[in-house]
């Protein structure tokens, strides 16, 4: 009995809902993917609060409700079980709490509330996270080559910039590549840069967030011959090398020095018998 019960109040609840609802945009939220976000919603909460009708929905579909004085998950989305909190009793207050961001909650919801007089509130969402710091990587040969920066892992989709000696480049670089990642909805970007650079500058890329308002850069000091992997690959080289002759060095001199002992010992060997 309790549940046609709860969904005739629903009904009725959103019956109200629409014949008086008035409507309060608000400024957009944003949550980090991964974290939980307070979505506001002020209300002015009656004194009996089993009066109190509180109903969160994205087009129909139910967030979180609290009915007949106490929260009723019954008709709750599965994409928001064990991801939702209402803190009526304890803040007396009409926001939700939503758990463990995915990109997926990027929507606009709606706070339906009141007694008797229903007021609804839209809730923007957006979602954000940071990307990994960018990798820089420089061409195999120096001065002219393609310069690559690489950042992963975040969203929305950020913008790479260039600068050289912290100015923007006189040129354009190649069409900017992003790619998404949908198992996790986050995007990994590439920038490539064909350029004929001195040694003398300084190259930085910077991957934008502009929705975190976040910039991470990563400075190319003096790019040169010396900064390239392969050249790192040169000095361990050299080290085996002059090692390798050291050793071939020593053991001439050892060898020398027993050819010499054996010639000593057979000179004197044949002074004796004569």
């Amino acid at each position: 009995m309790k549940k046609p019960r709860a969904r005739n109040l629903l009904s009725a609840f959103c019956l109200l809902a629409s014949l008086f609802t008035v409507a309060c945009v608000n400024s957009p939220i944003i949550g980090i993917i991964g974290e939980a976000v307070m979505l506001p919603c002020p209300c002015m909460l009656p004194m009996n609060l089993d009066q109190l009708y509180l109903y969160w929905q994205i087009q129909g579909t139910v967030v979180d409700t609290f009915i007949n004085g106490e929260a009723s998950r019954s008709h709750q989305d599965i994409m928001y079980q064990n991801r939702t909190k209402l803190f009526v009793r304890e803040n007396n207050t009409c926001s939700l709490l939503l758990s463990q961001l995915s990109v997926k909650d990027e929507k606009t919801y709606e706070c339906l509330h009141g007694s008797p007089h229903i007021t609804k509130n839209d809730v923007s969402l957006l979602v954000a996270v940071n990307y990994t710091p960018p990798v820089l990587q420089v061409p195999s040969e120096q001065p002219r080559g393609r310069y690559t920066c690489t950042a992963t892992g975040g969203f929305p989709e950020a913008t790479i910039h260039w600068l050289l000696d912290n100015q923007p480049l006189p040129w354009n670089p190649e069409p900017q590549q992003s790619v998404l990642d949908e198992s996790t909805g986050r995007y990994n970007v590439t920038s490539t840069l064909a350029a004929n650079i001195s040694q003398d500058s300084t190259l930085t890329c910077i991957v934008e967030n502009k929705r975190l308002n976040v910039n991470l850069s990563q400075t190319l000091n003096s790019p040169s011959i010396q900064d390239t992997p392969q050249n790192h690959i040169v000095i361990p080289v050299v080290v085996v090398s002059c090692c390798g002759v050291i050793v071939v060095v020593c053991l001439g001199i050892t060898m020398m020095r027993r050819y010499l002992r054996t010639s000593r010992r057979t000179i004197q060997h044949n002074n004796t018998v004569v």
